[in-house]
Formats: structure tokens, sequence, C-alpha cells
């Protein structure tokens, strides 16, 4: 397994949906994501707070609910074109103790808008990585848009 970085949402020229881009150092995995799944993960890296809770908040609540813990959200498998996942949770007792570890079935945009609000890795394995990423140097200047390192450093800026 590889640990992801969420570079953030992108509209791709050819496709009608947005793609959520990941990176492992110098490769992006893109996946194709409907359109308010694609919101969803964009307001959880933002951390934007809504009035009320939206579907992937309302997931977060339950899990703490039920005493359970997002330990990772794992894309474990990429079948005719359709990504597969899964939640990693643990579930503690009232006294603390880890009760039960749950795989949960997910599709993807679902568990990375749910583990950006929660703050846990996204792994992708191996085998997913070599058929669907691609070299990072496809993103050419996009890649500098989603560096988060210099964003608020007025000297870096080019204008």
């Amino acid at each position: 397994m590889v640990e992801l970085e969420v570079l953030g949402v992108s509209q791709a020229d050819e496709h009608q949906y947005p793609l959520v881009l990941l990176r492992h150092e110098s490769q992006v995995l893109p996946i194709l994501v409907g359109i308010p799944e694609a919101s969803a993960i964009q307001v959880g890296l933002m951390g934007e707070k809504t009035p009320r809770p939206l579907t992937h908040d309302l997931i977060c609540n339950l899990l703490a609910g039920l005493r359970g813990d997002l330990k990772s959200v794992t894309i474990y498998r990429l079948e005719n074109d359709t990504f597969f996942a899964h939640l990693n949770v643990e579930q503690k007792n009232a006294a603390g103790q880890v009760e039960q570890v749950l795989r949960i079935d997910s599709r993807p945009s679902d568990g990375i808008a749910i583990a950006v609000r929660a703050g846990c890795p996204i792994f992708a394995s191996e085998e997913v990585m070599a058929q669907a990423a691609q070299d990072a140097s496809i993103l050419g200047s996009r890649e500098d848009a989603y560096d988060d390192d210099d964003d608020d450093d007025p000297e870096t800026d080019s204008d």
C-alpha cells in the first residue's frame, strides 16, 4: 500500500465530471467523481463548516456516536474503470479499548470526502497504482496550484 495526498479536485477537459487528484511521490492517481462528491471533498479540504451537517459530516458524526475511529481509507481495486474502496474503522467500548475492527465498503469519492474531514490517511494498493497512476508531470502548472506550502507567502507570488 502507498499513502496518497489529496491534491484537490479538477475539471478535466475531456470529462463532464470532475477528477479528484491524489499524489504519491511522482505519481498522480486521477479518479473521476460525481459533482456532489467533488463538492463535498472540496468543502472538507477547505475546512468549511456548514450550518447543517452534510452527508459526509453526518457519517463522521455517526462514527463518533458509535465510538468508531476512522483509521484510514483504502482504494484497493480497479475493475472495468471502477475503483473500489473501504473505510477502516476501529470501534471502541466504553472503556476506550478496541472492540472490533471494521472494513466498510465505500465508493472512493465518499471515502475521500470522509477522510479529509476525519484527517485520516488514504492509501491505494500497488496494483491500483500500476493500473491507473500517471506521472505527476501531466499536471504541468496545475501541480503548483495545489501546493499548500507557499500559498500565503507573498514573496513567492509571481504577480
